[in-house]
């Protein structure tokens, strides 16, 4: 690269730190210096600047039907989990899930002192981490190739160990391989939905909290389970569920075409506020039926449908199905009404559905959220009022409310 280009790449790099700090996304001094001195664009070859620097993600791999295999995640996205992971000089940390870009920013935060092992399933994901990890410089962070699950035995004890890929449960080894006081940040796909945690040690257990929505490419390799089922019960509907009783395909379509109800729950919110992941958090707990139901603008259309931009929470039972709706609350736009929208002939599933949106409302608006409990191998069975055991090889994890 010419000198224009490292000037050029500098700035941009300055206005990347700069409005990440801006977004709240980088709140510490470590982090924003890790940012201007590690270049991305050396990350992501080929790639213009200008897009290098852009907040979004580039994906470098993908599989022969075009799902992404491995990516340079969104800079909010990295700075977010490096904020969460609180690296310090000194620390040993393991990154589990390889693209070189992130590996240098934590060699940078670790200082002299400290290592990085970073490892993927894919030998081909490696070898480019490598390379461009010497191009950038950080040829001391260590680079191992196996199953992300099984983490790396003959480097631990860790300080911090940093999960880049998309799971669906806490593996033992990640736990068993960090330090007593160590720090564990993962982005965790539970209940179909995708949530970046941070794991501490209380006790013999781990609590995790953050609960920022987050999308990552899934993790491989044998140790890796995607327990996400869909269902199409209509041309351009699909419902996904994880975990608990399926639906049957006949009655779904058959609910989709029968009587339609609507039932407002009075509950309002403004669009600042955010509480859509926290109400959909709070359904997936308390529903004992439970998916995301995602319909297209023409299945909207035909058949009646008002599902959110994402997917609507979901519940079914027998011939019937309900899911979360919104309608503006007034003029002007400045609020809007949680209510159901049901199909199907048991008028009941609303009517739960609703309850346990009233019941949000008046009992964890404006509280501390959930926390993410996974207890050791053979504790003891706990479930507490308001709680969810999640269904998941691994250690026992509960999902629970104040």
């Amino acid at each position: 690269m010419d000198l224009d280009a490292d000037v050029t790449a500098a700035a941009l790099r300055a206005a990347l730190v700069k409005g990440l700090q801006h977004s709240g996304r980088i709140t510490s001094a470590p982090v924003a210096a890790a940012f201007e001195a590690v270049g991305r664009h050396l990350f992501v070859p080929g790639v213009p600047l200008e897009d290098a620097y852009r907040d979004d993600v580039v994906f470098t791999k993908r599989d022969v039907d075009g799902s992404p295999l491995s990516s340079v995640s969104a800079p909010w996205l990295v700075a977010t989990m490096l904020e969460r992971l609180e690296a310090r000089p000194g620390d040993r940390v393991l990154e589990i899930g390889s693209g070189g870009y992130n590996a240098a920013l934590l060699r940078h935060l670790v200082g002299a002192g400290g290592s990085v092992t970073s490892q993927d399933i894919d030998p081909e994901v490696i070898g480019r981490a490598g390379r461009c990890l010497a191009a950038a410089g950080c040829g001391d962070v260590r680079l191992v190739t196996g199953d992300g699950t099984l983490g790396v035995p003959d480097g631990a004890p860790f300080d911090r160990v940093e999960v880049t890929v998309q799971a669906t449960s806490v593996a033992p080894a990640w736990l068993e391989q960090l330090a007593g006081d160590g720090r564990l940040v993962v982005p965790l796909r539970l209940r179909g939905m995708g949530r970046l945690l941070t794991f501490t040690r209380e006790g013999d257990d781990w609590v995790g909290g953050g609960w920022d929505q987050c999308g990552f490419v899934r993790m491989r390799g044998p140790g890796a389970v995607d327990p996400v089922v869909t269902a199409r019960p209509a041309e351009g509907v699909r419902l996904r569920w994880d975990g608990g009783p399926p639906p049957h395909g006949e009655a779904l379509a058959a609910a989709l075409s029968g009587v339609r109800r609507e039932v407002w729950t009075g509950v309002t919110v403004g669009p600042s506020e955010g509480t859509r992941p926290v109400v959909d958090l709070w359904l997936a707990t308390v529903l004992e039926v439970f998916g995301r139901l995602h319909a297209t603008a023409d299945a909207q259309a035909r058949v009646g449908l008002r599902t959110l931009p994402g997917g609507s929470p979901a519940t079914w039972s027998g011939d019937s199905l309900a899911y979360l709706a919104m309608r503006p609350a007034g003029s002007g736009g400045s609020r809007f009404e949680y209510g159901v929208v049901a199909h199907g002939g048991d008028g009941t599933v609303a009517g739960e559905f609703a309850r346990q949106l009233r019941s949000w409302d008046r009992d964890q608006r404006g509280g501390p959220g959930p926390v993410l409990r996974v207890y050791p191998q053979g504790a003891p069975d706990v479930r507490p009022a308001v709680g969810r055991v999640l269904e998941r090889p691994g250690p026992p994890m509960l999902l629970t409310w104040p």
